[in-house]
């Protein structure tokens, strides 16, 4: 239960703030998770991968 609610606290947060505020939800925001079909996919504020660019 408590996951879950601290989860939608970063969604919550995501929404209100720009990334660069944000950043502070999780240690790993914005590293990369992989490459895949020449993009890039990093870490959100709330831990989830996602597209970010278009470059490998």
């Amino acid at each position: 239960m408590k996951r879950m609610i601290g989860k939608a606290g970063d969604r919550l947060l995501r929404l209100v703030l720009n990334e660069q505020s944000a950043g502070a939800c999780v240690p790993e925001v914005n590293q990369l998770c992989y490459c895949k079909g020449g993009h890039q996919y990093r870490y959100w504020c709330n831990g989830v991968c996602t597209k970010r660019s278009n470059t490998c």
